[in-house]
């Protein structure tokens, strides 16, 4: 069972993958695909605690779009 703040994180990452053009039937990520960006964000929020999630959020959506 997902965490809230996974399920959290999922959403802002859904809503910053809608604002790149994808939609709910073309969400380019697996279960995995969401575990790892969710990872990468929940890291790089612990990392630099005073950055605002959002940035953190688009940062790493466009960096896994981008295959960084």
């Amino acid at each position: 069972m997902k965490s809230m703040n996974e399920r959290w994180l999922q959403k802002q990452a859904r809503n910053c993958l809608r604002h790149y053009g994808c939609d709910d039937d073309m969400m380019p990520l697996d279960e995995d695909d969401w575990r790892e960006l969710c990872a990468r964000i929940a890291a790089a929020k612990e990392r630099q605690p005073n950055a605002d999630i959002y940035e953190l959020v688009h940062d790493a959506v466009y960096r896994f779009i981008a295959g960084s």
